[in-house]
């Protein structure tokens, strides 16, 4: 037990107590108690040991190393005291990240990590005093991001960056936030962001990537693209592919899950939803079902069946996103087909169903869109013109659908200037 309390907060792993500034005592994914110093904005950890004894031994080490700390601080006095107190924007974001993970969701925790890592560690701008990064330098990082990744990351990358600004004015360490209401000098407007068109393939496009899937993909990313270009499911909803949610002789599948890095979670709207599943794959599936039989048994995996779209390197982990966008593009390339992203295979499905005629609440209902409305303002434009055969009856004044017993009755323009030439003799007459 340690010698004396410290504050601490709830971890993933367990508690983690503040010795110092910069120095915490926490336990690792192994249940380690591990000694973390983060300072000048590198992060060191040493493990101490398991149990009281490790925990005692990591705490004593801790108050050790502040105690130097400390000691070197009071001997070499800086020149500009407050300057050499402000840590960096890096260990500030660092301190931001672990006091509020507890209160995100899991894919949020794993976002807002990926962005310090890839977007803000690596970057110069943020390696300095925190109180020392311009407005100027924020907006040039932020507007060098939006010349190579989509407005969505630069908008989560900017909300981070303000968020740990706002939590330093908070804590003192600086005045002002440099990062705030900087969006709109970068980005379009907002209703303007995040624009992109529908990218569906033809059915002839369709059936040549299909077929080249049987040969240059293995048997679950083939099926993995199958049903989402005659399923219409998202990518997440497509890896869940679970045997216990297929009805093979209603031919239906219930969508109740969604995957991505790997964890199972509620589909994008929270709603499950039946969607049917055309009789030719139904076919598939029960063949590839069939398949993972055999090879869970030639791999000696024992119990039954259960997802589907499976990696083969270990034959029962769904494949990652990236896998199936991976395997898209390879495909593509083998078929000699602009490059897709695994989204246009659900809009080739919408298309392909409303250029057919389907009632666009049916394609709603089996997209699992929260609207028809939704579904409209995506695909609208791909819906065929209803009145295309009646136009030109129709504007001649006559009856679009027949009614009136089918006789056109055409509308005739009045002649203005016959009329105006009888209207002026009249006036002279009168």
């Amino acid at each position: 037990m340690p010698r004396r309390e410290y504050p601490k907060r709830d971890g993933k792993y367990g508690s983690i107590f503040k010795v110092a500034r910069g120095i915490t005592v926490r336990r690792d994914n192994r249940q380690q108690w591990c000694l973390e110093i983060t300072r000048k904005g590198e992060r060191k950890s040493r493990t101490m040991g398991v149990g009281p004894e490790g925990r005692a031994k990591a705490m004593q080490a801790a108050e050790g190393v502040a105690k130097k700390l400390k000691s070197a601080s009071t001997k070499t006095p800086s020149t500009k005291p407050d300057e050499r107190r402000k840590p960096t924007f890096v260990a500030c974001a660092r301190e931001w990240y672990g006091d509020n993970q507890n209160r995100w969701s899991e894919e949020t925790v794993t976002r807002y990590e990926a962005i310090l890592r890839l977007h803000i560690e690596p970057c110069n701008t943020y390696k300095q005093p925190i109180n020392r990064v311009t407005r100027n330098q924020v907006k040039q990082h932020l507007r060098e991001l939006s010349k190579e990744r989509s407005p969505a990351l630069v908008e989560a990358v900017h909300a981070v960056v303000s968020s740990i600004f706002e939590e330093a004015i908070d804590s003192g360490l600086t005045r002002e936030n440099p990062a705030r209401r900087l969006l709109r000098k970068i980005l379009p407007k907002e209703h303007q962001r995040n624009v992109k068109d529908a990218a569906p393939m033809t059915i002839t496009e369709r059936d040549r990537l299909m077929a080249v899937a049987q040969t240059a993909c293995p048997a679950s990313m083939r099926v993995a693209l199958m049903v989402m270009a005659f399923m219409g499911l998202r990518l997440g909803e497509g890896l869940a592919l679970r045997l216990k949610h297929l009805d093979f002789d209603r031919m239906l599948y219930h969508v109740t899950e969604s995957y991505k890095e790997g964890v199972f979670r509620k589909p994008k709207g929270g709603k499950s939803r039946f969607v049917d599943v055309p009789d030719f794959l139904i076919a598939e599936l029960e063949a590839h079902v069939a398949f993972l039989k055999k090879e869970r048994l030639r791999l000696g995996i024992g119990g039954p069946v259960d997802a589907l779209l499976v990696n083969p390197k270990d034959g029962h982990t769904p494949f990652s996103q990236r896998d199936v966008q991976c395997g898209l593009r390879r495909a593509c390339k083998a078929a000699g087909l602009a490059i897709r992203n695994p989204h246009d295979l659900r809009h080739t499905y919408a298309t392909t169903l409303l250029m057919a005629g389907v009632s666009p609440a049916y394609v709603q209902k089996q997209l699992g869109h929260s609207s028809i409305s939704m579904t409209v303002d995506v695909y609208g434009h791909w819906i065929p013109g209803e009145g295309r055969a009646g136009l030109e009856a129709a504007l001649a004044g006559g009856s679009r659908n027949g009614a009136g017993g089918g006789k056109i009755v055409p509308f005739s323009v009045p002649n203005l200037q016959i009329s105006a030439n009888e209207n002026a003799t009249a006036s002279l007459t009168n």
